[in-house]
């Protein structure tokens, strides 16, 4: 992530993956060649988007998405655009309740 919320906030608690149905070996090359460092979780069949419901959050099927899943497990902030202040403060709000 270039964006300097994984270097920031991960020391903190932070975690940050991509998920996607997409076949490993494009994922692989899609992470090469943006220099990623962060885990790519694979999905086959996107059970992962059936359960957060992502096609009805964003039925256009906008990609990249961000979302931010909380200290107990539910969606706390979602987007399909790049709105770094609304995301670093849902992120803050998280880690503030692990006391951190």
């Amino acid at each position: 992530m270039n964006s300097g919320i994984y270097p920031t906030y991960g020391p903190q608690g932070l975690q940050v993956w991509a998920i996607s149905d997409e076949p490993q070996s494009t994922l692989e090359a899609f992470r090469d060649a943006l220099g990623l460092s962060l885990p790519i979780l694979l999905d086959p069949g996107g059970a992962t988007r059936k359960q957060y419901e992502m096609v009805n959050a964003f039925p256009t099927a906008a990609y990249p998405q961000q979302w931010l899943i909380g200290v107990d497990g539910t969606i706390v902030f979602f987007n399909n655009e790049l709105e770094h202040e609304a995301l670093t403060t849902a992120i803050e709000a998280e880690l503030a309740k692990m006391g951190r």
